[in-house]
């Protein structure tokens, strides 16, 4: 069964919420998505953008935070 994370990006002021997620069958499929969506958005240069302080935070359906990574 699969299951839906979010991956939302912070700086503790502003948060940039994903609403529509990805489906994956565990936890650790969610990170390996997440690890590959900050690669790409650093390849692209939107993390640049962002400037520093910004962290991505990955949360499942109900909301409670399962991992967080530094930008």
């Amino acid at each position: 069964m699969t299951k839906r994370f979010y991956f939302d990006l912070t700086d503790g002021y502003r948060t940039l919420s994903d609403d529509e997620g990805v489906e994956t069958l565990n936890l650790d499929q969610a990170i390996s998505q997440a690890l590959l969506a900050m690669k790409e958005m650093s390849q692209s240069g939107e993390l640049d953008r962002l400037g520093n302080g910004w962290r991505m935070i990955i949360r499942d359906e109900a909301g409670i935070i399962r991992q967080e990574f530094v930008i």
